[in-house]
């Protein structure tokens, strides 16, 4: 196996932390929200039987036309809302004209190195300061692979300086990532909530249409994460549905025998963490 060669670190790599006026505005530009036309939405499968099916479709689901993402797919899916390659590449323009990129290392013959999990570390760096970040391709090959992964690293190490940063629900994030490195995008970029289940909730500007859309959201997820309440990572993606959808608040019956009345919200990440503690259990037992 060829052995990796550490890339030069950037000049600007270890530079002075403080700003000129020109690099604080345009660290600042990136920090800018992303116009609706630029957010992109992206299919998740949460039914494993979905996934592994042939027809990525199980006996229990349909296929059906999704309003948000467009795709004629499984209903057993969310949507992560994400910003493409070109719409990032045009905002770290726009912050600074001179923006670069590097691989972390490099193999023998010059190339970028990609780790044991197809992945790539890079160093992206603007305004004179630098990130790391990390991309894979979710496993594709070829040539097309090689440039997801490079516009994912991307991706990510944007979002540390703070660009799409308000697409990202972080703690929902982190507990998906726990199971699964690639949640959307993303790398797990989400929308924020946009309305209630509740009529009381959502105010007196609500119509009878948002209100029974939001019933409408509240009767499917309740379905999925009953149909999957031993999966963590797809508890962890219909919440984050839950909260582009406005259901974080809304009050649920939990299951039996206490059957308390709790938050959409709160209902999930208690039996996220449950799972998530038992998995992290049985692992200290295995190894003890």
């Amino acid at each position: 196996m060829a052995h990796a060669i550490e890339a030069p670190a950037s000049t600007t790599a270890e530079g002075p932390t403080s700003h000129t006026q020109n690099q604080a505005a345009g660290l600042q530009m990136l920090r800018l929200e992303f116009p609706k036309d630029q957010i992109q939405a992206l299919p998740k499968l949460w039914c494993k039987r979905c996934s592994d099916s042939r027809t990525k479709v199980c006996e229990d689901h349909r296929k059906a036309q999704c309003k948000d993402c467009g795709n004629y797919l499984t209903t057993a899916h969310v949507d992560l809302s994400y910003v493409g390659h070109a719409e990032l590449t045009n905002r770290l323009l726009e912050a600074d004209p001179l923006w670069d990129w590097e691989p972390v290392a490099f193999d023998q013959r010059g190339l970028p190195q990609f780790d044991e999990n197809g992945g790539l570390w890079i160093r992206l760096t603007v305004c004179g300061h630098t990130r790391l970040g990390y991309g894979d391709a979710q496993s594709k090959k070829g040539p097309n692979a090689v440039k997801e992964a490079i516009g994912d690293a991307l991706r990510n190490a944007a979002m540390r300086f703070g660009a799409a940063l308000d697409l990202w629900a972080k703690s929902d994030l982190r507990e998906a990532q726990s199971e699964h490195p690639k949640t959307a995008e993303d790398d797990g970029y989400v929308t924020g909530a946009a309305r209630s289940a509740d009529p009381k909730a959502a105010g007196s500007g609500s119509t009878e249409k948002e209100t029974a859309a939001a019933a409408g959201d509240l009767d499917r997820l309740t379905g999925q994460y009953r149909s999957c309440w031993d999966n963590p990572l797809a508890l962890a993606q219909i919440r984050l549905e839950g909260r582009k959808v406005g259901l974080k608040d809304t009050q649920v019956q939990g299951p039996p025998p206490e059957s308390e009345w709790t938050t959409f919200d709160d209902l999930l990440a208690v039996r996220i963490a449950e799972l998530n503690a038992g998995k992290r259990k049985n692992a200290e037992g295995s190894a003890a």
